[in-house]
């Protein structure tokens, strides 16, 4: 029998994406940095806010926030890192929360996408997910199963079409003082 991180590792690997685990902000840092691109955007949390100070120092890397009120984006994103509301080992989806608009449009545009998770949500039951879907005051919750993927032309799978050809979930666990 799985564990509920095993089963969420089984299906993300089933789905083409990836799963990492992160303690506090340094390890989130590493695990991020470790996947991204020239240009990395992130959402304006506070996890990703004390996480940067741990990143290595890249002059090749360009690192953007993004919010509400941003002035604007980068012409190309390599990757993006969004904060995910939980994730369902049972279908290996991730829930966004539209709560940030531009935060959900940037997870569309870059070639890779990271979504952390908080660990006391990475393993939602599909009834505790549409409960919390239920109470997104945004009103818009997405569900990510793996990078976006297509096969309508001549039956060829195509990964990116539509969204992110990369798909890297990291569970979260904040340091506890």
């Amino acid at each position: 029998m799985l564990t509920p991180l095993e089963l969420l590792h089984q299906r993300l690997t089933e789905a083409s994406a990836l799963l990492a685990m992160a303690q506090g902000p340094e390890q989130l840092a590493q695990a991020i940095s470790q996947k991204a691109g020239a240009t990395l955007v992130l959402e304006d949390h506070h996890w990703l806010r004390a996480a940067i100070s741990h990143f290595p120092d890249d002059p090749a890397q360009e690192i953007y926030f993004i919010s509400d009120h941003s002035q604007g984006t980068p012409e190309t994103i390599d990757t993006a890192v969004t904060i995910g509301l939980g994730a369902v080992p049972e279908t290996g989806s991730v829930l966004l929360s539209g709560r940030s608009p531009e935060a959900l449009r940037m997870s569309l545009c870059p070639c890779r996408h990271i979504v952390v998770i908080p660990a006391d949500q990475a393993a939602l039951t599909m009834a505790q997910a549409l409960a919390l879907t239920a109470l997104e005051t945004s009103g818009l919750v997405t569900w990510v199963t793996g990078p976006s993927r297509t096969a309508d032309i001549e039956k060829v799978l195509v990964l990116g079409a539509q969204g992110a050809s990369e798909l890297i979930v990291i569970v979260y666990q904040e340091e506890q003082f």
